[in-house]
């Protein structure tokens, strides 16, 4: 049984350094975000493969899944659901799940592409991201073990997953209404502010019934129906007329949190910062650790 039940994506994430000029040989605008799909992520794939020979090895990612992974390096019995390819991205995946000691609660889809990423990082230090869903498309709430849900202590649901295909609207609602007829808590990250617009109906209902629901301030404003550049005073006065306990992380500011009728600002000590991808991912699973 585990304590914490997640459900998120399975993503391979490759980094590579490239040039700005071959950037825009792939179509790609430095310093953009891209959702692409599976065909157009494996032409760039071979693209660089000719051009740079062999690819590094991918390293496991997802929102969640990364969270998922430092809750069970933390010594937290956690387990994880998602889809995957079964293919050298999905098989990596589960075996660094493994190495983790976190329980992979679903299978691997025979004949799926496994979704993945690419961070590419120009010679001006400019990061491009373009990625693909892959397996993750078909999410449904057939793919979703009901019973480790109804076991857990606590559920943690990725609020991307809302846009990985056409059923995986229904799968996180299957999981909620689980939850709640359990009556167990569950914590729901907000992913970017784009799909927070696009659901809005969902957490706009089942954030304020939601232990926690996390995201950076951009995203938080938009879910508060504020401009995405709103100020910290402004989501916070926001958050205060909301019934929604929020965890909301600043960057290199630090991190706000409202819970019940009590507000945390915590600054942060500042290091030199060598990379800071999943860095928010991280927080959010130490900071449950220390709940």
């Amino acid at each position: 049984m585990s304590s914490v039940v997640a459900l998120g994506a399975i993503t391979g994430g490759i980094n590579l350094h490239i040039s700005n000029a071959e950037l825009r040989e792939l179509g790609l605008t430095p310093g953009s975000y891209v959702e692409t799909s599976v065909e157009r992520m494996e032409a760039v794939r071979l693209a660089l493969e000719a051009r740079h020979g062999p690819l590094p090895e991918p390293n496991s990612g997802g929102s969640v899944a990364n969270t998922a992974d430092l809750l069970a390096r933390a010594g937290v019995s956690c387990g994880f659901m998602g889809v995957g390819g079964n293919d050298p991205f999905g098989r990596v995946f589960v075996a660094n799940f493994a190495r983790a000691s976190l329980e992979f609660l679903s299978e691997l889809v025979s004949g799926a592409v496994t979704g993945y990423d690419f961070y590419l990082y120009s010679e001006n230090g400019v990061r491009t991201i373009i990625l693909t869903h892959g397996a993750n498309a078909l999410l449904s709430p057939a793919r979703i073990d009901i019973e480790a849900i109804r076991r857990a202590r606590l559920l943690l649901l990725d609020g991307a997953a809302l846009d990985f295909g056409p059923d995986s609207g229904a799968a996180m609602l299957r999981c909620v209404q689980t939850a709640e007829a359990q009556g167990v808590p569950f914590v729901v990250t907000l992913a970017n502010s784009e799909i927070v617009a696009r659901h809005r109906t969902f957490f706009e209902t089942f954030g304020p019934k939601a232990q926690l629901v996390a995201g950076n301030l951009e995203q938080v404003a938009v879910l508060m129906n504020l401009e995405p550049e709103a100020s910290l005073d402004e989501v916070r006065a926001a958050l205060a007329r909301s019934a929604i306990d929020a965890l909301v992380t600043l960057d290199a500011d630090g991190v706000f949190a409202r819970m019940g009728n009590e507000e945390f600002l915590q600054p942060t000590q500042r290091i030199e910062a060598v990379d800071s991808t999943g860095a928010g991912d991280n927080f959010l699973g130490a900071f449950l650790v220390a709940r």
